[in-house]
């Protein structure tokens, strides 16, 4: 079992997208997939809820604070596919992680008790640091870090950098996907090739274009695999699942 974690400390940058898109097509290669939602504003959820959210019952809160398993937590998805879910009381977990020993690892070991249950798991983390992502990073094998190729892009990373190693405590396998490209300006294309310089192998060789169509399958709650599969979004993520699948 593949345990990636999906982060950055700001919102815009692709991260849910990714989580969501990059899962969904792992699940259409025929790996066993399963989603975790970890950012309290459950925006995950909300994108794979096919228009019908429901964020009542147990959620991640439960698997890492009330028994520290996933039993009753996952829900299916699509074939291949699972969730578990988030909602707005997960707010309340930093407080209470804080108050359990080891509670950096408590995503790890509730993850321990599904080994071999899954081919692949994805945390879409917080757009924060603090105790959620420090599990994301503890419990994962690796981090990609989603970076929008925009005027930002490189603001920032050298702290998220910093964080992860820490929470890692080692020195943990770090990715970087340049999301949100437009390959029209010449800006973008100057940005593409500053990550390449910063990250060098360590970034995807796969680039996620900006495409209005992964908005719009969001929206439904879909993965875009499932709302429009000739999209540019759609080959772009196959192309990056299937990156990834070739480096197990």
């Amino acid at each position: 079992m593949r345990v990636i974690a999906i982060a950055n400390q700001k919102g815009g940058c692709g991260k849910t997208t990714t989580a969501i898109n990059l899962g969904a097509c792992l699940a259409r290669l025929g790996r066993r997939t399963l989603i975790v939602d970890l950012d309290p504003q459950a925006h995950a959820s909300l994108g794979l809820s096919r228009g019908k959210p429901d964020l009542d019952g147990a959620t991640i809160y439960d698997a890492l604070l009330d028994g520290g398993g996933f039993q009753g937590v996952v829900r299916k998805v699509s074939e291949n596919l699972d969730l578990a879910p988030s909602n707005p009381r997960l707010l309340l977990a930093e407080q209470r992680l804080h108050l359990l020993p080891h509670g950096e690892e408590t995503l790890k070991r509730a993850l321990d008790g599904i080994g071999g249950s899954y081919d692949f798991v994805l945390i879409d983390c917080p757009p924060t640091g603090g105790l959620l992502t420090a599990n994301a990073v503890r419990a994962a094998d690796e981090t990609i870090i989603t970076v929008e190729t925009g005027f930002f892009a490189l603001y920032g990373v050298s702290q998220l950098l910093e964080f992860i190693e820490g929470a890692a405590g080692g020195s943990p396998r770090i990715r970087a996907l340049a999301t949100l490209y437009d390959r029209r300006t010449a800006f973008g294309r100057e940005i593409l090739k500053d990550l390449s310089g910063y990250f060098g192998e360590a970034l995807f060789g796969t680039v996620i274009h900006s495409n209005v169509k992964l908005k719009e399958a969001s929206s439904f709650g879909v993965p875009i695999v499932d709302y429009d599969p000739n999209a540019r979004g759609c080959q772009d993520y196959m192309a990056l699942a299937q990156e990834v699948v070739a480096e197990c």
